[in-house]
């Protein structure tokens, strides 16, 4: 139910999004591309802001801010309903790995379980490839990456913590990719 509603409020036509997602695929359509994100099941809203972030150089990858610029924010909002959209298959057979004491915080925002986020334009993590999660908490922590509540929540975790929540985050059903 949850993401059929997204999907809607996206206001964006799956059928229009799964077209022009050649040009997604090639990164993030790899089970193999650890270092990419997964998108199927992301929160449209974040989708489409990160999308509009990485468009605008808010958001500093070379590869997508060319992406991104060659799209339209009706695209986005396309790519974002397509990738909402529930999986096919059912089911992840990978047992989940136990929550880390440092998890609690990030439920504040990304919800409990990583899946049932607090608002729309928090991404869900539930699912999300290890590698992508423990890259992106020590951009954060560094500084390459920027958001106030990241960073200040990030600048606290060790190298181990980091490690364990993109173990735990990675263990659970969720985001796949598409």
């Amino acid at each position: 139910m949850l993401a059929c509603a997204n999907v809607l409020s996206a206001g964006g036509d799956p059928a229009a999004g799964k077209r022009k997602t050649v040009t997604c695929n090639g990164c993030h359509g790899q089970a193999g591309m650890k270092s990419m994100p997964s998108l199927g099941g992301q929160n449209p809203t974040y989708f489409v802001a990160a999308m509009r972030a990485y468009q605008d150089g808010v958001r500093p990858h070379p590869t997508m801010r060319d992406v991104a610029k060659a799209f339209s924010d009706r695209d986005f909002k396309n790519f974002a309903a397509y990738y909402a959209e529930p999986r096919e298959a059912a089911g992840d057979a990978a047992a989940e790995t136990p929550a880390p004491d440092t998890a609690s915080g990030c439920g504040a925002c990304h919800g409990a379980d990583g899946r049932e986020t607090i608002t729309p334009d928090t991404p869900r993590l539930a699912g999300q490839k290890a590698p992508y999660i423990d890259q992106t908490l020590r951009e954060y922590r560094t500084g390459t990456r920027k958001h106030a509540v990241m960073q200040e929540q990030a600048a606290t975790l060790t190298d181990e913590q980091i490690v364990e929540l993109a173990a735990y985050y990675a263990s659970l059903p969720g985001l796949f990719v598409r």
